[in-house]
């Protein structure tokens, strides 16, 4: 059983800190509200220009995604709480070991439309972010 157990491990040792780090990470934004603390990076452009990037809002809004409070995720970055969903599908159809589906999906995610819609989509959603239109949409969900 000893044996099994300590080859288990040899053979996933990344599998395995992986799987730690994701924990501990998880476990750091549940208990620890990024808006109230100072231990958490700040937006280099935002401090620089004042100008909110696509990422920005994102800590703040896995902490409010791990307290079940969805709307006022969505708040804190759309992009982020929409792209969830889509990621776990994905993810979900890769363990399903659907050969045909997963070089569907390997192609699509290799291939240079998808690169081009990724980061036309977060072009986009960074200049519509600082838009005073976008804000007052999200100020009165």
């Amino acid at each position: 059983m000893s044996l099994k157990i300590n080859t288990l491990i040899k053979n996933n040792k990344k599998r395995i800190a992986f799987c730690v780090f994701f924990v501990c990470v998880i476990c750091l934004y549940f208990f620890i509200d990024p808006s109230k603390s100072t231990y958490f990076l700040k937006c280099p452009l935002k401090l620089t220009t004042g100008y909110e990037c696509a990422g920005c809002g994102v800590q703040r809004a896995l902490h409010e995604l791990l307290h079940f409070r969805f709307l006022e995720a969505f708040k804190y970055n759309a992009l982020f709480v929409i792209s969830i969903p889509i990621l776990l599908v994905v993810f979900i159809i890769h363990l399903s070991k659907n050969e045909t589906l997963n070089q569907i999906l390997k192609r699509f995610f290799g291939s240079k439309i998808f690169i081009f819609l990724v980061l036309i989509i977060v072009f986009v959603f960074s200049l519509l972010k600082n838009t005073d239109f976008y804000k007052d949409f999200i100020l009165n969900l």
